[in-house]
């Protein structure tokens, strides 16, 4: 079975819609998604009816939590609250009720045994939305805060925005990248497939170019309320 990942998509549109077309070129039985969907992007709507009618399941993410809740005071610097929460209102103007109702039911953590495989899936980590963890965490951190008693062979998540593999012991730890925002300066968009076969994956991670310009299009055109700042980000693909 060839399945693949999608997380942080944060209301690029342009971004997915080309990550979609990739996945579907590669004949990929299911899509599973990881959170982030529509904060911080000039399409909140179309990447979530796109996620809905692509997805077999969703997870939350982080920036999900902020758009049902806000952004509370302490979870970002005081210099980037304000502008944060003006992104936020942004997306909040363009989903219903039913949207938002959506996002909050999302479930935190997925699962699933393929082929005699077990991979285990979230966002950020099982238990938090908003931790980091990153690639060069020493084992005990990664133990501590993502194996915690699961017996996957393969865990997956999103949240840093900069994929990799890494093999501790004979489970694989693969963070996906963002298809709306990576981070690792190279502005075109990241996802994971994983084919399962008897007893054992295969992992690639993709990279798919998309039109970047269009993107920050989108921006101006729907007078989103932090222009400069996306546009330098999706062109460098560094925070």
């Amino acid at each position: 079975m060839r399945v693949a990942f999608i997380s942080d998509i944060h209301g690029n549109a342009v971004a997915l819609r080309a990550v979609l077309d990739d996945i579907r070129s590669l004949g990929c039985d299911k899509v599973y998604v990881l959170g982030d969907i529509c904060y911080r992007g000039p399409d909140p709507k179309a990447c979530l009816e796109l996620v809905q009618s692509a997805a077999a399941d969703v997870l939350k993410g982080n920036a999900d939590e902020w758009v049902v809740t806000g952004i509370q005071p302490g979870q970002v610097s005081e210099d980037r609250f304000v502008m944060m929460s003006a992104e936020r209102q942004f997306t909040v103007s363009q989903l219903t009720t039913g949207d938002i109702q959506y996002l909050e039911q999302l479930p935190m953590t997925l699962s699933e045994r393929v082929n005699g495989v077990e991979w285990f899936a979230f966002h950020a980590t099982p238990h938090d939305l908003f931790a980091v963890l990153q690639e060069f965490a020493d084992e005990q951190t990664v133990e501590q805060k993502v194996f915690c008693g699961h017996d996957a062979n393969v865990f997956l998540y999103g949240h840093i925005h900069l994929p990799y593999v890494r093999q501790i012991g004979d489970r694989t730890l693969l963070n996906l990248g963002s298809v709306g925002l990576p981070f690792d300066g190279i502005p075109q968009a990241s996802y994971a497939v994983v084919e399962f076969h008897r007893a054992r994956v295969d992992i690639n991670l993709r990279r798919v170019p998309y039109d970047v310009d269009a993107a920050i299009r989108r921006l101006r055109e729907v007078d989103y309320p932090n222009v400069p700042y996306l546009t330098r980000l999706l062109r460098e693909a560094r925070p």
